[in-house]
C-alpha cells in the first residue's frame, strides 16, 4: 500500500465536463463562433484552461492570435467561476473512497491542470473533510502537467519518497507525469480518455477497484512500544510478559494476514520470515499441541506424529483453540504458553527455528506481528514450560 496518493482532478475525482463545456462555449457565443459538443470537448481538455478555450478556437476557426485567445480565456473565467459547480459531481463513490483512504493514514494531493482558485474551489466544495496535503492547480511560474515539478513539490510537502506514492488519472499526461517524477501510476477509465489512449497503463474500471488497489495490504512502520489498546486478554498478557521479562521486541500493525502474498509483506517489513504455529489434538480431544514451523512447510501428519512418537493427530476445533490458547483462527501463535488455560498444551517446534537467531510471530491478534530474539522466548518468556523440538 502506498503512503501518499496523488489525485487528478477533472476527471479523475469529479466530472467536470458540462461546466466547462458549457463556459467554453459561452465565450465562443460571445464572438458569434460555431459550438462544440461534449465529446469534442472531451478530447481538448487535461492541458488547462487557456489550451482548452485555444483549441476551441483553432476548431472554429482557421486563424487566431494571442489576443484572441486571452479575450475568450477572460470570458471563459468570468462565466466559469460563476458556473462552476452548476453540473459538476464527484464520481460516485469517489468521496467515500477519498474518507476510506483518510482513516487508514493515507496521504492524499491534488494534482492537477486547472487554474489553481477553480481546483481549491472545487475540492473544498466537494472534499470539505479531507485533510489533503497539497492542493496544486496550475499557478503562474510553475509548468503544467507533465512537468515532473508538480509531483516534486507533492513529495516535499508530504515528506514521502517516491517509492511510496502513486498517481492516479484520466489521461497520458497523468501517466506521463508520474513516469517522469518517478512514481507509480494508476490510469482509471471513467475519465475523459478512451482506454485504448491509456492502453500500456495499469487501468481500472471502478471506484470499489481503485479503492482495493489502493488499500492493498497494510503493514505499518516497526515499532518498539504495545498497542495503545488491547484486542484481547492474551495480547495484553505478551506485552506485559515482554516487559516482566525484560525481553526487547520489535511490532508491525497489519491488515489481517490470510494470503502467502501477505506474509511475505510482513516479513519484508519486520525484517525475519513470521512462523506459521498449528494447533492440534488427538482424536479422543485429550492432548493438545501447539506446533511452530516454517511458513513455507506443509504439514504432514504422519511425520509430526512420528517425532513425537505419538498416535495420529489432526487440526483442533476453533472453539478449542480459543477455550485454551485464547486466540481466534488466523491468531494462533506460541505465545499463548503463557495463559493458565495453555497449562498442559504441548508445546513443539521445528529444530531449525529454535537455532534462529530471530523469531517472529502474531501476538495473539491477527493484525499484529512480533519479533523477538529466538532465546529470549525459549529462556525468558517460556522458562518453565517443556518445549519439544523436532
Amino acid at each position: 500500500m502506498k503512503r501518499l496518493i496523488l489525485w487528478d482532478l477533472d476527471g479523475t475525482l469529479i466530472d467536470t465536463l458540462e461546466d466547462l463545456a458549457e463556459a467554453v462555449n459561452h465565450a465562443l457565443r460571445l464572438r458569434e463562433l460555431p459550438l462544440h459538443g461534449l465529446d469534442e470537448y472531451r478530447k481538448m481538455v487535461g492541458h488547462g484552461v487557456r489550451n482548452l478555450v485555444k483549441q476551441a478556437l483553432e476548431a472554429s476557426l482557421q486563424e487566431i492570435n494571442d489576443k484572441l485567445v486571452d479575450e475568450a480565456l477572460a470570458d471563459f473565467k468570468e462565466y466559469y467561476q460563476a458556473h462552476i459547480d452548476v453540473h459538476t459531481r464527484p464520481y460516485p463513490g469517489m468521496p467515500e473512497l477519498l474518507t476510506e483512504l483518510q482513516d487508514k493514514g493515507i496521504k492524499m494531493a491534488v494534482a492537477s491542470n486547472k487554474f489553481q482558485e477553480g481546483t481549491e474551489y472545487l475540492i473544498k466544495e466537494f472534499f470539505p473533510d479531507i485533510q489533503f496535503v497539497a492542493i496544486l492547480g496550475n499557478r503562474p511560474g510553475y509548468p503544467l502537467k507533465p512537468e515532473p515539478a508538480i509531483v516534486e513539490e507533492v513529495l516535499s510537502k508530504g515528506n514521502i519518497g517516491p517509492e511510496d506514492a502513486v498517481m492516479v488519472g484520466d489521461s497520458p499526461t497523468d501517466m506521463s507525469t508520474a513516469a517522469n517524477g518517478g512514481i507509480e501510476a494508476i490510469a482509471v477509465s471513467w475519465g475523459y480518455r478512451t482506454k485504448e489512449e491509456l492502453a500500456g497503463n495499469r487501468i481500472v474500471d471502478t471506484v470499489e477497484e481503485l479503492g482495493k488497489l489502493l488499500e492493498g495490504f497494510y503493514v505499518g512502520d516497526p515499532i518498539s512500544t504495545p498497542p495503545e489498546q488491547f484486542q484481547t486478554t492474551l495480547q495484553q498478557l505478551v506485552y506485559e510478559t515482554f516487559k516482566a521479562k525484560g525481553i526487547n521486541f520489535t511490532r508491525v500493525d497489519t491488515d489481517p494476514g490470510i494470503t502467502m502474498e501477505d506474509c511475505q509483506n510482513i516479513d519484508a517489513k519486520i525484517g525475519v520470515h513470521i512462523v506459521k504455529t498449528i494447533f492440534l489434538c488427538n482424536r479422543q480431544q485429550t492432548e493438545f499441541y501447539l506446533y511452530v514451523t516454517s511458513d513455507d512447510k506443509p504439514f504432514v501428519t504422519r511425520d509430526f506424529c512420528g517425532a513425537l512418537g505419538i498416535p495420529r493427530v489432526s487440526f483442533a476445533s476453533a472453539d478449542k483453540l480459543w477455550e485454551l490458547t485464547g486466540v481466534r483462527v488466523g491468531a494462533t501463535t506460541i505465545l499463548s504458553a503463557v495463559l493458565p488455560e495453555a497449562a498442559n498444551v504441548h508445546l513443539v517446534m521445528d529444530a531449525a527455528l529454535a537455532e534462529a537467531e530471530w523469531f517472529a510471530c502474531t501476538d495473539g491478534t491477527p493484525t499484529c506481528f512480533v519479533k523477538i530474539l529466538t532465546r529470549d522466548l525459549l529462556d525468558k518468556y517460556l522458562e518453565g514450560r517443556k518445549l519439544t523440538t523436532i
